[in-house]
């Protein structure tokens, strides 16, 4: 992340005058002082007046009208100059620009060292919602937007997460957001033209990543599937089947409503794949026992090929590459997970 240039330049100005009256300082001193006078009794006798110190005169003043007056001068502009720079570091502080170069900073180092992390991209209402699920599964992000209202939004909301402005279509936002060790990246954006520019990007910059798209209608949705989106969600058809659920099943509903909203707890329903190399591959349901991890309730398994088997028996025998869908408490999840080598 490159500092701004306005920043160097608000530090640069008033320490490059400083310099430059100090160079002069050293040069009159050593013209002015005499044959006797040294490059050393000069910087002494420059750095001396600049600072206001007081100590021992190292090039005489009393009787020699031409270093008198050249230490007037000397004094006056480095009283100037002293008090401009005092006055813009003050500033620079106060204003925040020190402390915002320093959270970039931050920033900056918390992206690099992540690995397995999930980019928001627009952090609009649907962003928003989408950052406080992953927030709430204790999922590490990285928000880009380009919306600086959204931007202050987001910043004032969730401090910790790290936020990167600008445009998620360029290649170099989305590497500084560590793309290229991120697990997924979700385009949540009103422009379908601009979720399909996203997807095209993102899938070049990291072929192995998880793309989910924002679609407004059936013909964005076939697109960005083209494109290489591995998951569409159009708003339209969601909001459909919600209302028609809310219809004819709303206790079931509701009892969603409650896992998804309660702030107490964390319970979702999570998917948790089986590696090759793990531990699991060729044991039983009942061999590896979710309900140990956090009491964990098996839903139901998806094999790498083949149909989903619905509330398997513990008989089931886990294969390499399968899914298991269980629902519980997310630190249950993240043990499973880990034991399953995920």
């Amino acid at each position: 992340m490159v500092t701004p240039p306005h920043i160097w330049r608000r530090i640069a100005i008033p320490m490059g005058l400083l310099v430059a009256l100090m160079g002069i300082g050293v040069l009159g001193y050593r013209v002015l002082g005499g044959a006797g006078t040294t490059w050393l009794d000069a910087l002494y006798m420059a750095t001396n007046v600049l600072t206001t110190t007081g100590f021992r005169e190292a090039v005489q003043v009393d009787g020699n009208p031409d270093v008198t007056l050249f230490t007037i001068l000397l004094l006056l502009f480095g009283v100037s100059i002293g008090v401009y720079a005092i006055s813009m570091l003050t500033a620079f502080i106060v204003e925040g620009d020190l402390t915002e170069e320093f959270r970039r900073r931050r920033m900056r180092k918390a992206i690099e060292a992540m690995s397995g992390h999930y980019i928001v991209c627009g952090a609009g209402q649907t962003g928003i919602a989408v950052l406080a699920e992953l927030l709430q599964t204790r999922r590490e992000v990285v928000v880009v937007e380009g919306d600086e209202a959204n931007a202050i939004k987001i910043e004032a909301e969730h401090p910790e997460v790290p936020l990167l402005r600008g445009d998620f279509t360029d290649d170099a936002v989305l590497l500084k957001a560590g793309i290229t060790r991120a697990a997924g990246i979700v385009l949540c954006v009103d422009s379908d033209k601009d979720a399909l520019v996203g997807t095209v990007v993102a899938r070049q910059l990291s072929p192995s990543i998880r793309v989910v798209a924002r679609a407004t209608d059936e013909r964005a949705r076939e697109r960005l599937r083209g494109a290489g989106a591995d998951g569409v969600v159009s708003p339209a058809m969601i909001g459909g089947m919600r209302l028609a659920s809310e219809l004819v099943r709303p206790t079931a509903v509701n009892f969603l409503d409650h896992m998804l909203r309660a702030h107490d707890r964390s319970v979702r329903i999570e998917d948790i794949t089986i590696a090759k190399r793990s531990a699991f591959v060729g044991q039983s349901l009942h061999e590896i026992a979710p309900r140990r991890y956090a009491n964990l309730m098996l839903l139901a398994v998806h094999p790498s090929e083949g149909a989903v088997v619905y509330n398997p028996p513990e008989s089931h025998r886990v294969e390499a590459g399968c899914t298991l869908i269980v629902m519980g408490e997310a630190a249950g999840v993240a043990a499973m997970r880990a034991a399953a080598g995920e």
